[in-house]
């Protein structure tokens, strides 16, 4: 199963069975109401958009907790889940991530992606190259691959070849589905975005579900998953 879904995570995710979902790995509005100003080509900035919900992250915490509320009673007793965010929103995000204990997860770590090159920000100031990436546990699920450093160095996907201005790379989502998956499981992305997350988990034998709110965001997502589909099988 590598399907994208259209429409609100919140309704979406309550046609799932209990006990089915082995992982969550999901990049959802920050809150920090902001866009990219590196794209330099006509193909980047045509991807440099808002975020739905990302207007303060009181907004975006909201959203994330009715999706949490009906998504994570559909987990498997031993789960693992990552919650992409930035460290500009962290004193309200944190919190916010600690409270998922009322559902069995437990805030165990943060992560540091590590990218090439500066990423969103003042441009007048200090890049930022990285992103934070908070990893929780309900239950006791023991890891599938190697132990690796909290701090993985994977290169961002350059502005002109984004399908979504928030992309994740397929590579980085992989380490993620290593270590916490095993083949045949289903892990969901309730803020799915470009797709990226189905398509790393087909790379690897996973079974993935992405929901997508933004119509041109899961059409673009979806494009995305067909011309892989066709070079997957290719290959």
């Amino acid at each position: 199963m590598h399907d994208i879904w259209h429409g609100k995570s919140e309704e979406l995710c309550a046609v799932l069975p209990y006990e089915s979902v082995n992982c969550i790995i999901t990049d959802p509005p920050f809150g920090v109401d902001d866009k990219s100003n590196q794209a330099v080509t006509a193909a980047g900035k045509a991807h440099a958009r808002k975020i739905a919900n990302d207007k303060t992250p009181e907004e975006a915490i909201a959203v994330f907790d009715q999706v949490m509320d009906v998504l994570l009673p559909r987990t498997t007793e031993n789960s693992d889940m990552y919650v992409f965010s930035s460290w500009s929103v962290m004193d309200s995000w944190i919190p916010a991530i600690k409270a998922l204990d009322r559902h069995g997860f437990m805030y165990k770590k943060m992560l540091i992606w590590k990218k090439n090159g500066s990423s969103m920000g003042d441009l007048n100031g200090w890049g930022t190259s990285y992103e934070v990436i908070y990893f929780l546990k309900k239950g006791n699920r023991e890891r599938t691959d190697k132990r690796r450093p909290g701090v993985i160095d994977f290169p961002q996907i350059p502005a002109g070849h984004l399908v979504h201005p928030h992309e994740k790379p397929e590579g980085l989502l992989e380490i993620l589905l290593r270590h916490s998956t095993s083949e045949g499981d289903l892990v969901v992305d309730p803020f799915g975005g470009s797709g990226s997350l189905v398509r790393a988990a087909r790379n690897i034998g996973r079974d993935a579900i992405a929901i997508e709110l933004d119509e041109e965001n899961y059409r673009r997502a979806v494009r995305g998953l067909e011309q892989s589909d066709s070079l997957f099988a290719a290959g």
